[in-house]
């Protein structure tokens, strides 16, 4: 048991491959599927802005995450994350996609999702963490496939 302020956090069950990262208790966990490296430091950098992260190293262990703890926002790499993005369960959580490049294939399976955003790598960690908050926090509404360059 973990205690922030007041309240007391108890530890959630976890997969294996799931890795729960701590931080302020929001209720508003999100799901990164990523290269090991990568989601490692979004972990790092989201945990620093007050969000509880899950890393997932497959596309399985993402939706195991998603299915035993819920998720308010998936953060995944294309193609990386293709089995998760393509997947209809995950249909109304939205999105975040960071990929190389765009293309057509990209653009359809955005379509897919009511709530999806394609940032282009490099990413802007600062338009990230606001992104992230704003969709977190509920006080940005991207409806449909948005792509930031």
């Amino acid at each position: 048991m973990k205690k922030y302020s007041d309240e007391f956090i108890l530890d959630m069950p976890w997969h294996p491959y799931c890795k729960t990262k701590p931080s302020m208790p929001s209720g508003k966990k999100i799901v990164i599927l990523d290269e090991d490296g990568f989601s490692k430091v979004c972990s790092a950098m989201l945990a620093d802005d007050g969000h509880q992260t899950e890393m997932a190293m497959s596309g399985a262990a993402a939706m195991d995450c998603i299915s035993m703890n819920g998720a308010s926002l998936i953060v995944a790499s294309y193609p990386y994350g293709m089995t998760v993005l393509t997947s209809q369960r995950v249909k109304e959580i939205p999105v975040i996609i960071l990929s190389d490049e765009i293309n057509n294939d990209l653009i359809e399976m955005m379509k897919n999702f009511d709530y999806s955003v394609c940032m282009v790598k490099p990413v802007d960690f600062q338009r990230f963490k606001y992104l992230v908050r704003g969709i977190v926090h509920g006080y940005l509404n991207l409806k449909g496939g948005n792509i930031i360059a």
